[in-house]
């Protein structure tokens, strides 16, 4: 993919980063709130990296794979501060993700399926395994290697960099430490100085706060009814409708050059058109578009080195002129740089919010005006491809485990990740809307005209 706006990796400068100084053990906010946003909802988004092979791969592979990544970002998991609002520390786990092998031959066009039995296994920052691998047997002798990862022990970006080292066989020491079995005083006092460092952060997020609320742009809501918890197992989870595109990366910068845009802002264009086509809209027709922009710097150990812009797109106007998307985008992406988001003041909070209220935004976040996520991770490097050898298609998504009552209340989501393997484009889409698209049949067609209205040629799939 190109190296358009949205795909630069933001500077030291006005980072998010920047809240965070302390001890490099500490997780970052973001980290925080991504472990607190976990067990308030009882899910959490999980990295979901599948590989097909045309042949059968070698057990002591997987094992050498599995065992690789341990030797960096991945081989660690938090553990809690003593403190109830102490933010907590990642420490060392050598331990290697499980491996599940699942030998009964799956026909290729139901690899899909094996999405709902993901959905049950266990990844846990905390807990553990915080990633796992799932070895999928394929008709015809082939396999699907699966990989599940949680976000809150990394984003792509950090993933991607994890499976390179794994697969160059590079040992990179982050310096974790060994998990303390009980609280100690030291750990007691250490956190209650990290406490204490934070407070200026602290009461100027409650200041921030305090201001948008005046302003009227957003205020903490009062408990009331408390909705269903995702935590209900009575309840099954819903496998989100996944529909994969694959396009020819020269094909689409030519029709991009075409237009007078990048290809990434074509990308954006196509995901307009198509959050539109299946009626995710606010009130005047216009596309809520979210885009996380990397924060990720050389040696950081955070798990999320992330921040996000948010556009207002016509779909109308960018199906044939997306040069105005692609000014906007520049103006959001100058402005974060220059400004900062409107979240990052606010994270210094995270460790003082109630379970009840993580659940309560979480939904009214989610909820506002139908957003649309687009993930442009870029172009990846070719080892993230070779992790038992050259795989013949890499697949990167997000796995969570919705309930159908849950996606209701959200009023469904749309998810595209994108990101260049070689010469080869790929968009995964993740869409939902009650009663509209609820399985990949309902979906695929959506995603094709979306793809015909910004003149794309690509197998979908």
């Amino acid at each position: 993919m190109s190296s358009s706006p949205a795909n630069k990796r933001l500077g030291r400068r006005g980072g998010a980063s920047d809240l965070d100084a302390g001890a490099d053990d500490v997780l970052c906010y973001m980290d925080q709130a991504s472990f607190v946003g976990l067990r308030a909802l009882g899910r959490g988004p999980v990295l979901h990296i599948t590989w097909i092979y045309p042949e059968a791969i070698d057990e002591a592979a997987v094992t050498q794979f599995s065992e690789r990544l341990t030797r960096g970002l991945l081989g660690r998991r938090l553990q809690r501060s003593p403190l109830p609002w102490g933010r907590h520390r990642w420490v060392e786990n050598p331990a290697p993700g499980p491996v599940m092998w699942l030998r009964n031959p799956l026909p290729d066009e139901s690899l899909h399926n094996l999405r709902r039995l993901l959905l049950d296994l266990p990844v846990d920052p905390e807990r553990g395994p915080g990633w796992r691998l799932v070895v999928q047997a394929l008709e015809g002798g082939g396999c699907a290697l699966t990989m599940l990862v949680s976000h809150t022990i990394a984003d792509m970006q950090a993933a991607g960099q994890a499976i390179a080292d794994a697969v160059a066989g590079r040992r990179v020491d982050y310096g974790f430490t060994a998990p303390s079995g009980r609280w100690s005083p030291a750990m007691l006092a250490s956190d209650s100085v990290e406490s204490l460092r934070a407070l200026p952060g602290v009461w100027r997020a409650v200041v921030a706060l305090v201001r948008r609320a005046r302003r009227g742009r957003a205020g903490l809501p009062r408990p009331r009814s408390r909705a269903p918890s995702s935590r209900n197992c009575l309840e099954p989870a819903v496998d989100v409708p996944l529909v994969q595109v694959v396009m020819d990366a020269g094909a689409c910068q030519r029709r991009a050059s075409d237009l007078g845009v990048t290809s990434n802002t074509l990308i954006m264009a196509f995901v307009a058109r198509l959050a539109s086509q299946i009626g995710r809209v606010d009130a005047s027709g216009r596309v809520k578009l979210v885009l996380p922009v990397s924060d990720r710097h050389s040696g950081d150990r955070r798990g999320n080195a992330l921040r996000a812009i948010t556009v207002m797109v016509d779909p109308d106007t960018c199906r044939n002129d997306p040069q105005a998307l692609q000014r906007d985008i520049k103006a959001a992406l100058a402005s974060l740089i220059r400004n900062g988001d409107d979240v990052s003041p606010l994270l210094p909070l995270i460790p003082y919010v109630p379970l009840w209220l993580a659940r309560r935004l979480e939904r009214e976040a989610l909820g506002a005006d139908l957003p649309v996520g687009c993930s442009l991770i870029g172009e990846l490097p070719l080892d993230v491809n070779r992790p038992c050898g050259e795989a013949s298609l890499l697949q990167i998504s997000l796995l969570e485990r919705y309930t159908a009552s849950e996606l209701e209340r959200l009023g469904g989501l749309l998810f595209i990740p994108c990101y260049r393997v070689g010469e080869r484009l790929f968009a995964t889409v993740q869409g939902y809307g009650p009663d509209r698209v609820t399985t990949r049949a309902q979906l695929a067609p959506f995603v094709r005209a979306a793809l015909s209205d910004m003149c794309l040629c690509a197998t979908v799939s």
